[in-house]
């Protein structure tokens, strides 16, 4: 029976993002709770485990929330976690419950540390391939992960959907409108003054810039997402320019561009989102 029980085991397949597989009678799918301190502070999220149907080692996958952090993308993980990731899904220092105070700079070392942590210090316990590590974010979770995989070189590849460029902001969005949104941010988060947000973006946002950092991702595997009714972080200021980057350089990586037919928080693609990043996950996985 124990040899019959492997045979049936799978590797991960994106077939399984938008449809339950035959779980057989292996072990369910879990949740765990994270609770992983931080430079001192408590980061709280959810460890997503795929079920015993998949071989292991499983790929892992870190999911990156945006600013204020309440699309938190529960639907991805666990379309992720369904066809075979670990997924783990943090919520930022001083964001729902976790400790600290809440920056645009404290999300990119939070990633830092997530990925290091997945890999060096969990990877036995939550059965994660090391070699199969990926960082996915949203809107400033897309800054997050970019940014934050610049310090990686051991990821897989990386994911930012309807990603915020800050250097973009500045350019293209009123000031004005800007300061608003880091206020209405700052009301539900533990940032102290919402100047402290925009200061940390008017500081960072050159040396965080997209197109500035485009030649760290021409050796890297990278999947870039839009949405063409995105009125926060519209693609032609955000994706596209990296993007025309990223194609006037030579390189190794697999690169990839997709714009759905959605807004920013690509409430009316959220299956065809799954999709994409399932597939493109795969596909990287079976390439390396």
């Amino acid at each position: 029976m124990l040899l019959e029980r492997k045979l049936c085991l799978m590797e991960i397949d994106a077939r399984y993002v938008l449809e339950e597989p035959d779980y057989q009678d292996a072990p369910l799918p879990d949740s765990l709770e994270l609770d992983l301190p931080i430079e001192g502070d408590r980061v709280l999220g959810e460890i997503y485990l795929p079920s015993g149907i998949y071989e292991a080692p499983h790929p892992a996958v870190i999911l990156c929330h945006g600013i204020p952090g309440t699309n938190n993308n529960d639907d991805l993980a666990q379309c992720l976690r369904r066809m075979g990731c670990v997924v783990i899904r943090p919520y930022h220092r001083g964001a729902w419950g976790s400790e600290g105070t809440y920056s645009f700079s404290h999300c990119i070392e939070d990633a830092v540390a997530l990925a290091r942590w997945s890999r060096e210090e969990v990877a036995k316990a939550y059965a994660i391939d090391p070699a199969n590590i990926f960082l996915v974010g949203h809107s400033n979770g897309g800054n997050t992960v970019l940014n934050a995989s610049r310090t990686l070189p051991f990821l897989r590849g990386t994911v930012a959907f309807c990603p915020y460029d800050h250097q973009g902001g500045l350019e293209h969005i009123p000031h004005s409108q800007l300061k608003d949104l880091f206020a209405q941010a700052a009301s539900v988060l533990h940032v102290g003054r919402f100047e402290d947000l925009w200061q940390d973006s008017i500081q960072h946002a050159r040396q965080w810039s997209f197109v500035q950092n485009a030649h760290r991702f021409q050796d890297r595997n990278l999947l870039l997402i839009g949405g063409s009714r995105d009125t926060v972080a519209p693609p032609e200021w955000m994706v596209e320019p990296l993007w025309k980057e990223l194609e006037a350089l030579p390189g190794t990586g697999h690169h990839k561009k997709v714009i759905l037919p959605s807004n920013h928080a690509l409430d009316t693609a959220r299956l065809e989102l799954a999709r994409v990043i399932g597939k493109w996950i795969e596909e990287m996985v079976k390439e390396g």
